[in-house]
């Protein structure tokens, strides 16, 4: 009895209409993803209720902006974001797997084997399965090899471009930064309407100087950033009207001038700040050749700061000493003005290792997408560099099913062991799928020729249909991006295969307040 067979049948008791309640759900999300697999993948349109169209080949941007309620397809989307999270790409695959896992799971369980056999069969073959995967990883030990532009070229979707300046930028950066923790090379990833793909050693700020006096280029200055106005400090206006007050006033007027005279003293050539720059202090900072640059994005002043060194300052901070000042400015091998733009380019020493990734197009919606391409292919090329390679195009995958076939699990928990061994065909057969071929025609072929070949590489050549080595044609997938969706492909499908009641919480209602009368 299939999924839809069981749905449609009345006495069906409540355990099992909860299982296929939400195998449902799952499958429904997995099917407005599955067509977007591959080389050959097809794109997916979004539309909001103003009407407005996302048109995205993204995994994780089709599953964030799909309107689901459904706890079920929830808890999907959930895996689905943490693969972005942690590894920043295979979003679809994650989605694809568990689909089908949570799939013949439930056939299973309909046709008699108890879930919690199931779920015992499905945990030891992922075990198994990622074991597979890890003997078959094979570590990327030089940062100029040639393998990390095949998987630029694979994850940017032929985007050949944008793939080339990742690559170039991961080179710059170094392997050492590239397995430092927290780091993202995706994070260098800037996209700007209306300007053209570049690389540059530094970062750039979306603003222009407050006025066009101040210098149009600089090279080799000091920079400060304030988290705060470049303002004199207030008086009350109550304070105002007296002498005194007037006085204070004054004399905060004065201390500002004295302190931008000091910072020029020093070599500061610009100021970064994130709120308002006062006109006298505009006008003092002209005419000491100095670059003003007001409401500053503050993860654009963040990113300054990493790359100069520079540490954020409120404007009390600039009345200490000269000589501590200057240990709080940051270092800038140039910082240029660029008009056409709207922009400017604060450029590194070479020793700071900063690049900044500009993806550029001339319509909102296409930068968009280049954008959400150039961050997954620099997350594939880090993770790449970090744990390795494995044959890519779902022959990895495939390569694993076959292996596991050769070590069956005896009894009911065996049923749940097959699960994960048809799973990991489906991401092979979906591509096949399509790439306009029969998937069942393809992977027996590819089976048979992984056999008789000996090889964990042979694939399908979604350009003709034919048998290759994948590895051979330089087809590689992270090691990382792999083996999360594989181990999250487990988790749901035993968190959605133990769900056997849906019960509605109540609401929370807030007590009625008694009604009190005055006498």
């Amino acid at each position: 009895m299939s999924i839809q067979e069981a749905a449609n049948r009345s006495e069906v008791d409540q355990p099992m209409a909860a299982l296929i309640h939400n195998a449902g759900a799952i499958r429904a999300v997995t099917e407005a993803v599955a067509g977007t697999l591959g080389p050959k993948g097809l794109d997916c349109m979004l539309v909001d209720e103003c009407g407005d169209a996302l048109v995205t080949n993204d995994g994780v941007t089709i599953l964030k902006t799909m309107d689901i309620t459904h706890p079920a397809a929830r808890i999907l989307i959930n895996a689905a974001q943490y693969q972005e999270e942690e590894v920043g790409d295979g979003t679809t695959t994650t989605a694809v797997m568990i689909g089908a896992l949570v799939n013949e799971g439930v056939n299973q369980v309909l046709r008699g084997v108890p879930v919690i056999k199931v779920i015992e069969g499905i945990d030891s073959g992922i075990s198994r399965a990622l074991n597979w995967l890890g003997q078959m990883a094979q570590p990327v030990d030089d940062i100029n090899h040639p393998v990390l532009e095949r998987v630029a070229s694979i994850a940017g979707r032929g985007h050949r471009e944008l793939a080339r300046l990742i690559v170039q930028a991961a080179r710059l950066v170094g392997g050492e930064k590239l397995r430092e923790p927290g780091f993202k090379l995706a994070d260098q990833i800037l996209a700007l309407e209306g300007s053209e793909s570049s690389l540059i050693q530094g970062t750039i700020i979306t603003r222009e100087p407050i006025n066009r006096q101040m210098p149009r280029q600089v090279a080799d200055t000091r920079i400060v950033i304030l988290d705060d106005a470049l303002e004199p400090q207030k008086v009350a206006a109550e304070a105002l009207g007296s002498k005194a007050g007037f006085e204070q006033q004054l004399h905060n007027e004065q201390l500002l001038r004295e302190n931008l005279q000091k910072l020029a003293q020093i070599g500061v050539q610009a100021i970064f700040t994130d709120r308002a720059i006062s006109d006298g202090a505009e006008d003092l900072l002209t005419d000491l050749g100095i670059i003003g640059v007001a409401r500053v994005a503050m993860h654009e002043w963040r990113r300054l700061a990493e790359l100069t060194g520079a540490r954020p300052l409120k404007r009390t901070s600039l009345a200490k000493p000269a000589l501590e000042l200057l240990k709080l400015t940051g270092q800038a091998a140039e910082i240029r003005v660029n008009e056409r733009f709207k922009q400017i380019q604060v450029l590194g020493k070479p020793e700071q290792k900063y690049v900044t990734v500009l993806v550029g197009a001339f319509t909102k919606e296409v930068v968009g997408e280049r954008e959400r391409i150039a961050k997954d292919t620099a997350a594939a090329v880090q993770a790449a560099w970090n744990g390795g390679i494995v044959p890519g195009g779902g022959s990895a995958e495939l390569a694993v099913a076959r292996l596991l076939e050769q070590e069956p699990l005896r009894g009911m928990a065996g049923y749940g062991f097959q699960c994960v061994i048809e799973s990991l065909k489906k991401p092979l057969a979906q591509i096949c799928v399509n790439a306009g071929f029969n998937a069942l025609e393809k992977v027996s072929e590819v089976i048979a020729a992984q056999l008789e070949q000996h090889s964990n590489s042979i694939g399908i050549d979604c350009e003709d249909g034919t048998v290759i080595d994948l590895a051979a044609a330089g087809v590689y997938d992270p090691f990382l991006v792999k083996y999360h969706a594989l181990k999250s492909a487990g988790e749901v499908a035993e968190a959605i295969l133990r769900i056997q009641t849906i019960i509605k919480m109540k609401e929370e209602r807030e007590p009625l307040l008694e009604k009190t009368w005055d006498n």
